[in-house]
Protein backbone atom coordinates (compact mmCIF):
# COMPACT_ATOMS: atom_id res chain seq x y z
CA UNK A 1 0.00 0.00 0.00
CA UNK A 2 2.64 2.75 0.76
CA UNK A 3 3.88 1.93 -2.65
CA UNK A 4 0.71 2.99 -4.33
CA UNK A 5 1.06 6.22 -1.86
CA UNK A 6 4.63 6.93 -3.26
CA UNK A 7 3.02 5.95 -6.76
CA UNK A 8 -0.09 8.60 -6.73
CA UNK A 9 1.94 11.04 -5.43
CA UNK A 10 4.23 11.43 -8.54
CA UNK A 11 0.82 10.89 -10.48
CA UNK A 12 -0.60 13.87 -8.47
CA UNK A 13 2.80 15.72 -8.94
CA UNK A 14 2.40 15.41 -13.06
CA UNK A 15 -1.27 15.67 -12.90
CA UNK A 16 -1.01 19.32 -11.05
CA UNK A 17 1.73 20.76 -13.16
CA UNK A 18 1.15 19.35 -16.66
CA UNK A 19 -2.20 18.98 -16.87
CA UNK A 20 -3.88 21.97 -14.24
CA UNK A 21 -0.73 23.82 -15.02
CA UNK A 22 -0.28 24.64 -11.57
CA UNK A 23 2.99 26.20 -10.04
CA UNK A 24 5.35 23.33 -9.36
CA UNK A 25 6.50 24.99 -5.97
CA UNK A 26 2.63 24.51 -4.95
CA UNK A 27 2.10 21.20 -6.46
CA UNK A 28 4.92 19.90 -5.32
CA UNK A 29 4.17 21.53 -1.17
CA UNK A 30 0.27 19.87 -1.65
CA UNK A 31 1.65 16.34 -2.56
CA UNK A 32 4.60 16.54 -0.15
CA UNK A 33 1.62 17.02 2.65
CA UNK A 34 -0.79 14.55 1.31
CA UNK A 35 1.96 11.85 0.87
CA UNK A 36 2.92 12.83 4.79
CA UNK A 37 -0.97 12.20 5.84
CA UNK A 38 -1.02 9.26 4.06
CA UNK A 39 2.15 7.79 5.30
CA UNK A 40 0.41 8.66 8.46
CA UNK A 41 2.82 11.40 9.53
CA UNK A 42 1.94 13.53 12.27
CA UNK A 43 0.68 17.35 10.70
CA UNK A 44 2.87 19.59 12.73
CA UNK A 45 6.42 16.83 12.01
CA UNK A 46 4.83 16.85 8.27
CA UNK A 47 5.01 20.80 8.57
CA UNK A 48 8.35 20.88 10.42
CA UNK A 49 9.95 18.07 7.79
CA UNK A 50 8.40 20.43 4.50
CA UNK A 51 10.42 23.10 6.07
CA UNK A 52 13.70 21.88 7.16
CA UNK A 53 13.27 20.75 3.63
CA UNK A 54 12.89 23.99 2.43
CA UNK A 55 15.84 25.26 4.57
CA UNK A 56 17.88 22.83 3.57
CA UNK A 57 17.70 23.61 -0.44
CA UNK A 58 17.97 26.99 0.74
CA UNK A 59 21.39 26.74 2.46
CA UNK A 60 22.40 24.25 0.26
CA UNK A 61 22.43 25.46 -3.33
CA UNK A 62 20.66 28.86 -2.79
CA UNK A 63 23.68 30.81 -3.05
CA UNK A 64 25.45 28.64 -5.90
CA UNK A 65 21.90 28.98 -8.08
CA UNK A 66 21.91 32.92 -7.38
CA UNK A 67 25.59 33.70 -7.67
CA UNK A 68 25.36 31.39 -11.54
CA UNK A 69 22.27 33.67 -12.06
CA UNK A 70 24.47 37.03 -11.78
CA UNK A 71 27.23 35.68 -13.88
CA UNK A 72 24.87 34.53 -16.50
CA UNK A 73 23.08 38.60 -16.46
CA UNK A 74 26.54 39.65 -16.61
CA UNK A 75 27.43 37.46 -19.83
CA UNK A 76 24.35 38.81 -21.14
CA UNK A 77 24.35 42.56 -20.60
CA UNK A 78 28.10 42.79 -21.52
CA UNK A 79 27.37 41.34 -25.03
CA UNK A 80 30.10 38.64 -23.82
CA UNK A 81 28.02 35.95 -25.03
CA UNK A 82 27.77 37.15 -28.68
CA UNK A 83 31.26 37.90 -29.00
CA UNK A 84 33.11 35.23 -27.31
CA UNK A 85 30.61 33.24 -30.27
CA UNK A 86 31.79 35.42 -32.86
CA UNK A 87 34.98 34.83 -32.44
CA UNK A 88 34.78 30.98 -32.07
CA UNK A 89 33.10 30.93 -35.47
CA UNK A 90 35.44 33.44 -37.16
CA UNK A 91 38.27 31.28 -35.87
CA UNK A 92 36.46 27.85 -36.90
CA UNK A 93 34.44 28.76 -40.16
CA UNK A 94 34.09 25.70 -41.73
CA UNK A 95 33.25 24.20 -38.60
CA UNK A 96 30.22 26.43 -38.03
CA UNK A 97 27.80 23.89 -36.63
CA UNK A 98 30.72 22.11 -34.04
CA UNK A 99 31.40 25.75 -33.09
CA UNK A 100 28.25 26.65 -32.35
CA UNK A 101 27.34 23.08 -30.30
CA UNK A 102 30.70 23.84 -27.99
CA UNK A 103 29.09 27.37 -27.75
CA UNK A 104 26.28 25.67 -26.31
CA UNK A 105 28.04 23.35 -24.25
CA UNK A 106 30.65 25.70 -22.83
CA UNK A 107 27.72 28.63 -22.39
CA UNK A 108 25.09 26.39 -20.77
CA UNK A 109 27.04 25.36 -17.64
CA UNK A 110 26.75 29.05 -16.33
CA UNK A 111 23.53 29.91 -17.96
CA UNK A 112 20.28 28.77 -18.46
CA UNK A 113 19.64 27.17 -21.80
CA UNK A 114 16.35 29.10 -22.39
CA UNK A 115 17.44 32.61 -22.37
CA UNK A 116 21.14 31.38 -23.50
CA UNK A 117 19.02 30.38 -26.87
CA UNK A 118 16.90 33.60 -27.43
CA UNK A 119 20.22 35.57 -26.80
CA UNK A 120 22.33 33.56 -28.94
CA UNK A 121 19.65 32.71 -31.74
CA UNK A 122 20.23 36.39 -33.43
CA UNK A 123 23.67 35.01 -33.89
CA UNK A 124 22.44 32.12 -35.68
CA UNK A 125 20.20 34.33 -37.94
CA UNK A 126 22.90 36.36 -39.10
CA UNK A 127 24.96 33.35 -39.58
CA UNK A 128 22.27 31.92 -42.07
CA UNK A 129 21.46 35.28 -44.05
CA UNK A 130 25.23 34.82 -45.24
CA UNK A 131 26.03 31.41 -45.63
CA UNK A 132 24.47 28.39 -47.20
CA UNK A 133 24.06 27.12 -43.62
CA UNK A 134 20.08 26.80 -42.80
CA UNK A 135 18.86 28.50 -40.02
CA UNK A 136 17.51 25.52 -38.59
CA UNK A 137 20.71 23.43 -38.96
CA UNK A 138 22.28 26.70 -37.24
CA UNK A 139 19.52 26.29 -34.16
CA UNK A 140 19.58 22.51 -34.00
CA UNK A 141 23.30 22.46 -32.90
CA UNK A 142 23.23 25.07 -30.80
CA UNK A 143 19.84 24.05 -29.05
CA UNK A 144 22.02 20.63 -28.80
CA UNK A 145 24.66 21.84 -26.32
CA UNK A 146 22.91 24.06 -24.67
CA UNK A 147 20.42 21.07 -23.19
CA UNK A 148 23.48 18.83 -22.72
CA UNK A 149 25.02 20.88 -20.56
CA UNK A 150 21.54 22.06 -19.27
CA UNK A 151 20.99 18.64 -17.74
CA UNK A 152 24.74 17.39 -16.93
CA UNK A 153 26.79 19.78 -15.94
CA UNK A 154 26.45 22.09 -12.94
CA UNK A 155 26.30 24.96 -11.66
CA UNK A 156 23.17 24.74 -13.62
CA UNK A 157 20.08 23.38 -11.49
CA UNK A 158 19.23 20.67 -11.82
CA UNK A 159 22.61 18.43 -11.43
CA UNK A 160 23.07 20.72 -8.49
CA UNK A 161 19.90 19.90 -6.92
CA UNK A 162 20.53 15.98 -7.64
CA UNK A 163 23.44 16.25 -5.52
CA UNK A 164 22.13 18.43 -2.66
CA UNK A 165 18.90 15.61 -2.51
CA UNK A 166 21.28 13.16 -2.14
CA UNK A 167 23.84 14.68 0.49
CA UNK A 168 26.57 14.90 -1.74
CA UNK A 169 26.68 18.47 -2.73
CA UNK A 170 30.15 17.93 -1.35
CA UNK A 171 31.10 16.25 -5.09
CA UNK A 172 29.91 19.01 -7.31
CA UNK A 173 33.67 19.27 -9.16
CA UNK A 174 33.49 15.56 -9.67
CA UNK A 175 30.34 16.10 -11.46
CA UNK A 176 31.36 18.63 -13.75
CA UNK A 177 34.17 17.10 -15.20
CA UNK A 178 32.33 13.11 -15.79
CA UNK A 179 29.59 15.92 -16.97
CA UNK A 180 31.42 17.12 -19.86
CA UNK A 181 33.17 13.36 -20.69
CA UNK A 182 29.40 12.02 -21.05
CA UNK A 183 28.22 14.89 -23.06
CA UNK A 184 30.61 14.06 -25.97
CA UNK A 185 27.78 11.61 -27.48
CA UNK A 186 24.84 13.75 -27.20
CA UNK A 187 27.50 16.18 -28.50
CA UNK A 188 27.71 14.44 -31.72
CA UNK A 189 23.96 13.39 -31.48
CA UNK A 190 23.05 17.01 -31.88
CA UNK A 191 26.14 17.66 -34.56
CA UNK A 192 24.78 14.79 -36.58
CA UNK A 193 21.31 15.74 -36.18
CA UNK A 194 21.84 19.47 -37.55
CA UNK A 195 23.82 18.21 -40.42
CA UNK A 196 21.24 16.32 -41.78
CA UNK A 197 19.22 19.88 -42.32
CA UNK A 198 22.63 21.60 -44.39
CA UNK A 199 21.44 22.51 -47.84
CA UNK A 200 22.83 19.78 -50.16
CA UNK A 201 25.19 21.84 -51.85
CA UNK A 202 28.70 22.99 -51.32
CA UNK A 203 29.24 25.82 -48.27
CA UNK A 204 30.15 28.52 -48.86
CA UNK A 205 31.30 30.44 -45.99
CA UNK A 206 31.41 34.04 -46.83
CA UNK A 207 30.13 36.23 -43.07
CA UNK A 208 33.12 37.69 -41.28
CA UNK A 209 32.14 39.22 -37.75
CA UNK A 210 34.24 42.36 -37.11
CA UNK A 211 35.46 41.07 -33.23
CA UNK A 212 38.45 42.22 -31.00
CA UNK A 213 40.14 38.70 -29.29
CA UNK A 214 41.34 41.02 -26.95
CA UNK A 215 37.46 41.12 -25.92
CA UNK A 216 37.35 37.59 -25.09
CA UNK A 217 39.63 36.96 -22.80
CA UNK A 218 37.75 37.89 -19.86
CA UNK A 219 34.22 36.04 -20.42
CA UNK A 220 36.49 33.25 -21.04
CA UNK A 221 37.91 33.57 -17.80
CA UNK A 222 34.80 34.38 -16.10
CA UNK A 223 33.27 30.74 -17.30
CA UNK A 224 36.02 28.80 -16.69
CA UNK A 225 38.13 30.07 -13.77
CA UNK A 226 35.03 29.09 -11.62
CA UNK A 227 34.74 25.78 -13.32
CA UNK A 228 38.31 25.13 -12.40
CA UNK A 229 38.01 26.11 -8.79
CA UNK A 230 35.10 23.99 -8.26
CA UNK A 231 37.36 20.82 -10.09
CA UNK A 232 40.36 21.63 -8.50
CA UNK A 233 39.83 19.04 -5.99
CA UNK A 234 38.93 16.16 -8.20
CA UNK A 235 41.34 17.17 -10.94
CA UNK A 236 44.43 16.48 -8.05
CA UNK A 237 43.06 13.56 -7.45
CA UNK A 238 42.55 12.39 -11.16
CA UNK A 239 46.37 13.33 -11.74
CA UNK A 240 47.36 11.50 -8.78
CA UNK A 241 49.51 14.57 -6.72
CA UNK A 242 50.82 12.83 -3.69
CA UNK A 243 49.31 15.59 -1.62
CA UNK A 244 49.43 15.86 3.07
CA UNK A 245 46.93 15.84 4.61
CA UNK A 246 46.59 19.46 5.68
CA UNK A 247 47.23 20.73 1.49
CA UNK A 248 44.22 18.52 0.66
CA UNK A 249 42.02 19.97 3.60
CA UNK A 250 42.96 23.38 2.39
CA UNK A 251 41.87 22.36 -1.58
CA UNK A 252 38.61 21.09 -0.18
CA UNK A 253 37.94 24.40 0.96
CA UNK A 254 39.32 26.80 -1.76
CA UNK A 255 37.52 24.31 -4.37
CA UNK A 256 34.18 25.29 -2.18
CA UNK A 257 31.49 26.19 -5.36
CA UNK A 258 30.30 29.45 -3.14
CA UNK A 259 33.86 30.44 -3.03
CA UNK A 260 34.28 29.88 -6.77
CA UNK A 261 31.55 31.20 -8.32
CA UNK A 262 31.55 34.21 -5.89
CA UNK A 263 34.81 35.12 -7.80
CA UNK A 264 33.16 34.67 -10.95
CA UNK A 265 30.94 37.33 -10.01
CA UNK A 266 33.95 39.35 -8.91
CA UNK A 267 35.93 39.05 -12.48
CA UNK A 268 32.30 39.66 -14.34
CA UNK A 269 31.93 43.21 -12.44
CA UNK A 270 34.92 44.02 -14.96
CA UNK A 271 33.19 43.13 -18.27
CA UNK A 272 32.24 46.05 -20.00
CA UNK A 273 28.48 47.66 -19.40
CA UNK A 274 28.01 45.79 -16.48
CA UNK A 275 28.53 48.63 -13.89
CA UNK A 276 26.31 51.05 -16.13
CA UNK A 277 23.47 47.83 -16.15
CA UNK A 278 24.21 47.09 -12.74
CA UNK A 279 20.18 48.00 -11.32
CA UNK A 280 19.03 45.29 -13.90
CA UNK A 281 21.27 42.55 -14.08
CA UNK A 282 20.45 42.52 -9.95
CA UNK A 283 16.89 42.43 -10.81
CA UNK A 284 16.76 39.89 -13.79
CA UNK A 285 19.35 37.82 -11.94
CA UNK A 286 16.52 37.49 -8.83
CA UNK A 287 13.85 36.90 -11.54
CA UNK A 288 16.08 33.81 -12.75
CA UNK A 289 16.75 33.06 -9.21
CA UNK A 290 13.09 32.80 -7.16
CA UNK A 291 11.68 30.30 -9.91
CA UNK A 292 14.44 28.37 -9.37
CA UNK A 293 15.22 27.80 -5.82
CA UNK A 294 11.06 27.68 -5.17
CA UNK A 295 11.34 24.72 -7.77
CA UNK A 296 14.46 22.89 -5.96
CA UNK A 297 13.18 24.15 -2.30
CA UNK A 298 9.62 22.16 -2.90
CA UNK A 299 11.47 19.00 -4.35
CA UNK A 300 13.90 19.29 -1.28
CA UNK A 301 10.92 19.08 0.88
CA UNK A 302 9.65 16.34 -0.94
CA UNK A 303 12.90 14.66 -0.32
CA UNK A 304 12.45 15.22 2.77
CA UNK A 305 9.14 13.44 3.66
CA UNK A 306 10.40 10.16 2.28
CA UNK A 307 13.97 10.74 4.15
CA UNK A 308 11.35 10.55 7.27
CA UNK A 309 9.36 8.43 6.88
CA UNK A 310 8.94 4.32 6.29
CA UNK A 311 10.10 4.70 2.33
CA UNK A 312 13.19 5.06 3.76
CA UNK A 313 13.30 1.63 4.72
CA UNK A 314 10.95 -0.14 2.46
CA UNK A 315 12.24 1.03 -1.18
CA UNK A 316 15.29 -0.58 -0.90
CA UNK A 317 13.56 -3.54 0.47
CA UNK A 318 11.72 -3.07 -2.70
CA UNK A 319 14.94 -2.63 -5.18
CA UNK A 320 16.61 -5.65 -3.33
CA UNK A 321 14.32 -7.84 -5.59
CA UNK A 322 16.47 -6.28 -8.16
CA UNK A 323 19.98 -6.51 -9.42
CA UNK A 324 21.85 -4.08 -6.98
CA UNK A 325 24.73 -3.61 -9.09
CA UNK A 326 26.00 0.10 -10.00
CA UNK A 327 24.46 -0.31 -14.00
CA UNK A 328 20.88 -1.72 -12.42
CA UNK A 329 20.76 1.37 -10.52
CA UNK A 330 21.60 3.89 -12.87
CA UNK A 331 19.23 2.67 -15.38
CA UNK A 332 16.27 2.32 -12.48
CA UNK A 333 17.24 6.36 -12.21
CA UNK A 334 16.86 7.16 -16.41
CA UNK A 335 13.47 5.11 -16.59
CA UNK A 336 11.86 7.64 -13.51
CA UNK A 337 13.75 10.76 -15.03
CA UNK A 338 12.68 9.78 -18.42
CA UNK A 339 8.85 8.90 -16.98
CA UNK A 340 8.84 12.04 -15.30
CA UNK A 341 10.64 14.54 -18.13
CA UNK A 342 8.39 13.06 -20.76
CA UNK A 343 5.41 13.60 -19.14
CA UNK A 344 5.65 16.55 -17.65
CA UNK A 345 7.92 18.62 -19.42
CA UNK A 346 10.58 20.19 -16.87
CA UNK A 347 14.11 18.57 -16.84
CA UNK A 348 14.37 20.47 -13.72
CA UNK A 349 11.46 19.10 -11.79
CA UNK A 350 12.31 15.31 -13.27
CA UNK A 351 15.82 15.43 -11.69
CA UNK A 352 14.60 16.71 -8.28
CA UNK A 353 11.64 14.26 -8.08
CA UNK A 354 13.83 11.48 -9.41
CA UNK A 355 16.68 11.91 -7.14
CA UNK A 356 14.32 12.30 -3.98
CA UNK A 357 12.47 8.55 -4.90
CA UNK A 358 16.17 7.04 -5.32
CA UNK A 359 17.92 8.70 -2.15
CA UNK A 360 16.82 5.93 0.15
CA UNK A 361 18.31 3.48 -2.09
CA UNK A 362 21.72 5.06 -2.08
CA UNK A 363 22.06 5.78 1.48
CA UNK A 364 21.50 1.74 1.51
CA UNK A 365 24.02 0.74 -0.25
CA UNK A 366 26.76 3.16 0.54
CA UNK A 367 28.17 4.08 -3.12
CA UNK A 368 31.41 5.47 -3.48
CA UNK A 369 31.76 8.87 -4.74
CA UNK A 370 32.61 7.67 -8.52
CA UNK A 371 28.99 5.37 -7.55
CA UNK A 372 27.20 8.45 -7.02
CA UNK A 373 28.49 10.86 -9.89
CA UNK A 374 27.48 8.17 -12.29
CA UNK A 375 24.04 8.34 -10.53
CA UNK A 376 23.19 11.56 -10.52
CA UNK A 377 24.22 11.74 -14.55
CA UNK A 378 22.01 8.93 -15.09
CA UNK A 379 18.87 10.54 -13.64
CA UNK A 380 20.80 14.02 -15.77
CA UNK A 381 20.76 11.62 -18.81
CA UNK A 382 17.02 10.45 -18.51
CA UNK A 383 15.79 14.10 -17.68
CA UNK A 384 16.73 14.86 -21.37
CA UNK A 385 14.25 12.41 -22.50
CA UNK A 386 12.05 13.84 -24.66
CA UNK A 387 11.72 17.82 -25.05
CA UNK A 388 7.82 18.28 -26.63
CA UNK A 389 4.98 19.80 -26.29
CA UNK A 390 5.37 20.31 -22.76
CA UNK A 391 8.47 21.77 -22.30
CA UNK A 392 8.83 25.67 -22.69
CA UNK A 393 12.21 25.18 -24.27
CA UNK A 394 10.70 23.26 -27.19
CA UNK A 395 8.78 25.99 -27.98
CA UNK A 396 11.93 28.56 -27.86
CA UNK A 397 13.84 26.74 -30.56
CA UNK A 398 10.70 26.20 -32.68
CA UNK A 399 9.82 29.47 -32.78
CA UNK A 400 13.12 30.64 -33.19
CA UNK A 401 13.45 28.76 -36.58
CA UNK A 402 12.03 28.08 -39.56
CA UNK A 403 10.06 24.32 -38.47
CA UNK A 404 6.54 24.02 -37.92
CA UNK A 405 5.40 21.36 -35.36
CA UNK A 406 5.97 18.81 -37.39
CA UNK A 407 9.42 19.41 -38.10
CA UNK A 408 10.34 20.28 -34.56
CA UNK A 409 9.12 17.07 -33.28
CA UNK A 410 10.98 15.35 -36.34
CA UNK A 411 13.95 17.20 -35.76
CA UNK A 412 14.20 18.44 -32.43
CA UNK A 413 12.40 15.92 -29.95
CA UNK A 414 13.51 12.55 -32.09
CA UNK A 415 17.29 14.65 -31.68
CA UNK A 416 17.01 14.62 -27.79
CA UNK A 417 15.78 10.99 -27.80
CA UNK A 418 18.90 10.34 -28.97
CA UNK A 419 20.94 12.52 -27.11
CA UNK A 420 19.28 10.74 -24.09
CA UNK A 421 20.14 6.88 -25.13
CA UNK A 422 23.79 8.02 -26.42
CA UNK A 423 24.48 9.47 -22.89
CA UNK A 424 22.97 6.14 -20.42
CA UNK A 425 24.75 4.13 -22.60
CA UNK A 426 28.07 6.27 -22.51
CA UNK A 427 27.59 5.97 -18.65
CA UNK A 428 27.50 2.00 -18.73
CA UNK A 429 30.15 1.99 -20.49
CA UNK A 430 31.93 4.24 -18.53
CA UNK A 431 31.07 1.79 -15.74
CA UNK A 432 31.74 -1.34 -17.27
CA UNK A 433 35.06 0.06 -18.27
CA UNK A 434 36.01 1.20 -14.38
CA UNK A 435 34.46 -1.93 -12.76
Amino acid sequence: MIFLYLLGSVLLIILLSAKYKIHPFISLIIVSFSLGLLLEIKAIDILKFIFEGILNSFYGIGLIILLSCVIGQCLKKSSSLIIFSQILINTFKNKTLSSLNIIGLFIGSVVFCDSAFLVLSGLTKSISSTATYSLNSLNLSLAGGLYTSHNLIPPTPGPVAILNNLNSIELIGDVILYGFLVSIPATLVSILYASRLVKRKKIKIDYNFNVNYNKIILPFLVIIIPLLIISINTLSELIGLNLSNEEVKFIKRFSNANFALLVGVIMSLFLPKVYENKKSIITDSFKDFYPIILLTSAGSAFGNIIKNSELIEILPLFFDSINNSLISVCMICFVIGTILKTSQGSSTSAMIITSSLIFPLISKYNFTNFDIVMVTLSIGAGSMMISHVNDSYFWIVSKKSEMNLQNSLKYFSIMTVFQSLSTILFISLIILIST
